[in-house]
């Protein structure tokens, strides 16, 4: 997958970092709200090593780009133009997350809307960061 400028990104980069995959869509309300916890979450772990990745399930890159002038998000964006990386992580209901190891394993899933700001995603996050 590619973010906006077109820069592949590949899962084994991140090696070393627990990585947050969010599979989300413009239309998707419950993603909407999800956002700003996750810019929370990822904001309380300033200078740790971790890594959010908001993966955009097949929407027209335009749309993608309005949604974002109107509500900037401060993670890097991922395009599955084919939703091929939404199948492969069977990611069949919006919003999908899934926290990565820094073994690159998944750990956690995660079907639907939570706070990432709150306490228990927290500390699940936590106890995955190296020492």
């Amino acid at each position: 997958m590619s973010d906006l400028d077109g820069k592949p990104h590949r899962l084994e980069a991140y090696r070393g970092k627990v990585v947050l995959v969010n599979f989300w869509a413009t239309w998707c309300e419950p993603c909407r709200d999800e956002m700003p916890s996750i810019g929370k979450l990822r904001d309380s772990l300033a200078g740790r090593p971790f890594v959010v990745l908001a993966v955009n399930l097949a929407e027209p890159e335009a749309r993608v780009r309005r949604f974002l002038e109107a509500v900037p998000i401060p993670f890097t964006v991922l395009l599955d133009h084919d939703t091929g990386a939404a199948k492969a992580w069977r990611a069949r209901i919006l919003p999908a997350s899934y926290l990565v190891g820094p073994d690159g394993r998944i750990r956690y899933s995660v079907l639907g809307e939570i706070d990432w700001a709150s306490e228990p995603a927290r500390r699940a996050v936590a106890s995955l960061l190296p020492p």
